[in-house]
């Protein structure tokens, strides 16, 4: 979490116990990327409970834990989120999901390119992180962000996905307003937080399996899972 070491640690091992009993329940192979969410979010939220405790001891960050802690953060997640998404849909060809997928691979070039050229810098401001580097983000780069990273969620056909995708946002607009001096830090929390919800898909899908209509077929309904 973005408040303290403690907190981050904490929410990786909640969210450790939340991904291992996503997976103990057996995915079916199009919902196994959706329901890794929990586990990728634990590991994030410890990578930047290390970086807590380097700033805390007075000592040098290493910066491979900052290019960790981002790559997740910027580059996996624009891509990530909708390509789950695509895959576990029964109808894969609606085009505004693709779309959404395209978004998010030039959002995750453009990030990853900017990883690659600037140093970034982390510092603990107001009880945040703040990850800083000397390049000027556009607005338009960082809207692109969020349309790639939350509107596949609301396009799924899952209510618990929906569901997700609307507890993302919230965390995001929350971030706007009162954290916006450690966005990147807070709003990855409130997202990791919401990845319980995964855990919810998961079981609902796999009570539904037998229902679940031929892969392909669309569907004009929301699912319980």
């Amino acid at each position: 979490m973005c408040f303290s070491a403690t907190a981050s640690f904490t929410a990786a091992a909640a969210l450790g116990v939340v991904g291992a009993a996503t997976l103990a329940q057996k995915p079916k192979p199009r919902d196994m990327a959706f329901a890794a969410i929990p586990v990728i979010f634990a590991a994030h939220q410890a990578i930047e409970g290390a970086i807590w405790l380097d700033l805390h001891q007075g000592a040098a960050i290493p910066y491979a834990l900052v290019v960790s802690y981002l790559l997740i953060a910027q580059v996996l997640w624009p891509v990530y989120i909708p390509a789950s998404v695509i895959l576990m849909e029964r109808d894969r060809k609606r085009p505004a999901l693709w779309i959404l997928l395209a978004a998010g691979l030039i959002v995750s070039g453009v990030l990853a390119a900017i990883l690659i050229q600037h140093r970034y810098g982390v510092t603990a401001v107001a009880d945040g992180l703040r990850y800083a580097t000397d390049h000027q983000f556009e607005r338009r780069l960082l809207a692109l962000y969020l349309l790639a990273t939350v509107a596949p969620l609301f396009l799924s056909r899952h209510i618990y996905v929906v569901m997700f995708g609307a507890a993302t946002c919230a965390g995001a607009l929350a971030t706007v307003l009162a954290f916006y001096y450690a966005a990147a830090s807070v709003w990855c929390f409130f997202s990791a937080v919401a990845s319980v919800l995964v855990f919810l898909h998961i079981r609902q899908s796999n009570r539904a399996a037998p229902r679940e209509k031929p892969l392909g077929e669309p569907s004009t309904k929301i699912d319980a899972g």
